[in-house]
């Protein structure tokens, strides 16, 4: 064996089969020294024709070609690029005469050890896993010479670093050295890590540069996938359905079979590829929602069943149970399925799904009250005749763990009841109390409410007397710097919901009615039950905050297709914040701010204001005045830099003079858009005066925008009569208040997210895992003055819950 001519092995793919994940060896590739690397470049040749390809395996020895060709066979892998008989020899022809050139070069001795088999056969896999990125759909192939491995292997290693735009651009010039169809690959691997790193306007940019018909099929249905990533990123989600419908699949027998089928035939795109398709396609139906959340559930399913991570079959359970709930209640009869479906197929797993939403949601909208031990009964029953469902797995416990709780026996309310903030506080005490009262006919069963003056006050200590008082939940405090410290704090005693954000900076410390230092940092706190954690006493934050509002108004903007804004904001503190808030947002949805300008309280000069926000001038404007059947190009103004929306914070007095300047400016043949702050609004309504408001788009909150008859007999007729300030000037915080109120016993389970969304008079309600209370409000134009639904808004609305 010894002495026998060194012999080279070729391997002929077609005999191999398919199901050995590369991942181990892929980081075993990059784990190994660069002169390995060199070693297994002179002895692996890959030889590529018309992208066929074979591999030869040259080590030197028969007994080790032998061994390695035994290891290969047993091997689990298959090539789907196979050679054609014709060419076969060719190549072989072509592989022989550079293994000759390379015996020539080196001393035939150093590989002709059998013994060396077990030393390499790790090299052997590392090899057979190099070849299996080249052959794989959708995958990056491997280059053929050593710089060209490095440029690629850096690529790698600066996406897995999180560097995502030097990564992209290190594909981009691999694509620039390389020849199609791999040169398509890395330039389709490049497109997809500027989507991640959400430059979406580059990726569409280089994605338009490909010649589709270049393509091999799996890079088709790769730019597919991609046209429908940027379609949803552009928000427009049906044009993402659209997209994804082009994507074909292996024809199977007398049907093509959908990605989404639990056994599909042997398709020509690879598992990662089908996952990937029904997230995004999930995504595209969520977006939409209405009739198309049922289809978004379903294929939430079909992934689970090729989902093989525990992290990401749960966060797909929870993304599933999420638009299981968002479905009106009960479950819509175009939504049944037959009885005799079994649990376990497709049909059987959807019905539970659905059936376990219902129950959830029959148990949330139940306005007596329901006794742990009544929904654990529902669940049980639930659980017998869906024993196998997957709901079972992660959801049920956490269900059984954020049942409803009564309200807490004793609340404190800390509030600012004189002072600069005394309309506010006194408005949310007043819609506290109004929901306190009318939530029970039975003062037996109402809490007992504890409230305190913050004005003025140490808050510490207004804290430690109400805890010591045996409170046993808190809602306040509303002034940033008594919520910034209570934020500061490593925990608290007892569950808090704050009606504010605390400041970024530090707390700072505050002084008693005499201006004197009194507070530190340090929280005497109550002695408590030992075992309790932050975990059990948490902070909850509940705002109105004009910050919140500026962000709605900038996604909205940019969700109906605006790219670049104007921004038109007073010349107060205030002002600069919202205009802050307008610029951060608008630049991280990947908008343009085309101008900036702000106007004085009094509005003096605000005409030039406008005309300089616009860039028109007296002659532009008069182009308006030209027919419409003269040349067009005369219509348009001259400036490339054109916006095409404007993003405005005013109170109504400041709205009602800008918005007729505007109109009156703005050179168009339709009318500017302008997404404003709810503070545009009064909440009264009166058509003669906001009538010069029309077109307005703003979002405010049920309380103000539906006056209902139930409303109006209830709340509404006691704060009309009772306290007519928070029913007018201060309606808003008359809201927050009865929300206040009536969202503490369900604060813990929303922040679970395994239940319905609050509706709430501030909007629907729902909680994240840091403990704010999010609010999603209702959308609204002003038409004759008067704000009436935006019918744009609820598809809008729907979006925000399926992203």
């Amino acid at each position: 064996m010894r002495g026998e001519k060194p012999k080279a092995i070729t391997i002929n793919p077609s005999a191999l089969s398919q199901t050995m994940d590369y991942k181990p060896i892929e980081r075993f590739a990059r784990a190994i020294p660069g002169s390995t690397k060199q070693r297994i470049e002179k002895n692996v040749i890959f030889s590529i024709l018309q992208n066929q390809m074979l591999i030869t395996f040259d080590f030197g020895g028969a007994s080790l070609c032998h061994e390695i060709l035994h290891f290969v066979q047993k091997s689990p892998i298959d090539y789907k690029c196979n050679p054609t008989p014709s060419i076969s020899v060719k190549i072989n022809s072509l592989i022989e005469q550079k293994i000759t050139t390379i015996h020539r070069q080196r001393k035939p001795s150093k590989w002709r050890c059998a013994s060396c088999s077990r030393k390499l056969l790790p090299l052997m896999m590392l090899a057979i896993a190099m070849l299996a990125l080249i052959t794989g759909c959708g995958t990056i192939p491997l280059p053929t010479t050593s710089e060209s491995w490095g440029n690629e292997q850096t690529a790698r290693d600066l996406f897995a670093d999180g560097r995502l735009q030097e990564a992209a651009e290190q594909y981009l010039h691999l694509a620039s050295q390389a020849s199609p169809p791999r040169s398509y690959d890395y330039r389709l691997t490049a497109i997809k890590i500027h989507l991640d790193a959400q430059n979406t306007d580059t990726a569409k940019a280089l994605l338009a540069k490909i010649n589709p018909t270049r393509l091999t099929s799996g890079q088709q249905a790769r730019r597919h996938l991609l046209k429908a990533r940027i379609a949803l990123a552009k928000q427009n989600p049906q044009s993402a359905l659209t997209r994804l419908r082009k994507i074909h699949f292996r024809h199977c027998g007398h049907e093509n079979v959908p990605l989404s089928a639990s056994k599909p035939c042997d398709s020509e795109l690879p598992k990662s590829f089908r996952i990937k398709f029904l997230r995004i396609r999930a995504l595209a139906h969520s977006a939409l929602g209405g009739e198309h959340i049922l289809e978004a559930a379903k294929d939430r399913i079909a992934l689970d069943m090729l989902l093989t991570k525990t992290a990401e079959i749960k966060a797909n359970h929870q993304a599933t149970w999420q638009l299981l709930i968002s479905l009106p209640s009960p479950t819509p009869p175009s939504t049944d399925t037959r009885p005799s479906a079994p649990p376990t197929s497709r049909t059987g797993i959807l019905q539970g799904w659905l059936t376990l939403a219902d129950i959830v949601k029959q148990y949330l909208s139940n306005e007596t009250d329901l006794y742990h031990e009544t929904f654990s009964q529902a669940i049980l029953s639930w659980q017998k005749q869906y024993q196998k469902h997957p709901a079972k797995r992660f959801l049920l416990k956490d269900l059984l763990a954020t049942t409803k709780e009564k309200p807490p026996a004793h609340i404190a309310l800390l509030l600012p009841l004189d002072g600069v903030f005394a309309g506010a506080g006194n408005a949310v005490r007043n819609g506290f109390l109004s929901a306190w009262f009318e939530g029970s006919s039975d003062s037996a069963q109402r809490p007992r409410i504890t409230l305190r003056n913050t004005a003025g006050a140490n808050i510490q200590s207004v804290y430690n007397d109400v805890v010591s008082a045996g409170a046993k939940f808190i809602v306040g405090p509303l002034d940033k710097p008594s919520v910034a410290f209570l934020e500061e704090l490593p925990g608290l005693p007892i569950p808090t919901l704050t009606l504010n954000h605390g400041k970024e900076t530090p707390a700072q410390s505050h002084r008693n009615a005499s201006g004197t230092l009194t507070l530190s940092k340090a929280f005497t706190q109550t002695p408590t039950d030992p075992g309790k954690t932050a975990a059990e006493a948490p902070l909850y934050r509940f705002t109105l905050s004009p910050e919140s509002e500026a962000q709605h108004i900038a996604r909205r903007a940019r969700y109906d297709g605006h790219a670049r804004a104007a921004i038109l904001t007073p010349q107060t503190p205030w002002g600069r914040r919202m205009e802050q808030t307008f610029i951060s947002t608008w630049e991280q949805l990947g908008g343009a701010i085309v101008e900036n300008r702000s106007f004085p309280t009094d509005l003096k000069e605000i005409s030039r204001i406008v005309q300089q926000l616009l860039k028109t001038s007296d002659a532009m404007r008069h182009r308006q005045s030209i027919p419409k059947s003269s040349d067009t190009r005369e219509r348009r103004s001259t400036d490339g830099n054109a916006i095409d929306c404007i993003l405005m914070a005013a109170f109504p007095r400041e709205a009602r003079q800008l918005r007729p300047q505007i109109k009156f400016h703005h050179v168009g043949d339709t009318p500017m858009p302008i997404y404003a702050t709810y503070h545009v609004f009064s909440g009264a309504i009166n058509p003669l005066l906001d009538e010069d408001l029309d077109g307005i788009i703003f979002a405010d909150m049920p309380w103000v925008l539906r006056r209902d008859p139930e409303n109006q007999s209830t709340l509404r007729n006691l704060a009309t009569s009772a306290w007519p300030e928070s029913a007018s000037k201060y309606s808003r915080f008359y809201a927050l208040g009865i929300d206040a109120y009536r969202i503490i016993p369900y604060l813990k389970r929303l922040r679970s997210r395994n239940f319905p969304n609050f509706r709430g008079e501030t909007g629907e309600l729902s909680v994240d895992s840091q403990g704010n209370v999010n609010r999603q409000p209702v959308w609204a134009i002003i038409r004759r003055g008067k704000p009436v639904p935006d019918k744009n808004g609820a598809q809008y609305s729907q979006y925000q819950k399926g992203t």
